[in-house]
């Protein structure tokens, strides 16, 4: 089950855009959200996600990637 979890998906993100998210069971090492700008604490639970299209068609890869708190993401909190 916890692998079904993880599987990408597409959501409309905070800008209205559409983002592939994963969620994830727990952080491997500390990251900060965008919207609120506070650490996501090693072993959290929370949002992985990355625009489907980027800006002017280029890819993005890792660099797209953002960590978020669950709750932020659930909210569309715009990013800080």
């Amino acid at each position: 089950m916890e692998r079904l979890a993880s599987v990408p998906r597409s959501e409309t993100g905070p800008d209205g855009g559409t983002y592939q998210v994963r969620r994830l069971p727990s952080a491997a090492k500390e990251y900060t959200c965008p919207a609120c700008l506070r650490p996501i604490a090693r072993g959290s639970a929370h949002i992985v996600a990355w625009p489907e299209e980027a800006p002017f068609g280029m890819p993005q890869g890792v660099e797209g990637r953002r960590h978020w708190h669950s709750e932020c993401w659930r909210r569309r909190l715009r990013p800080a």
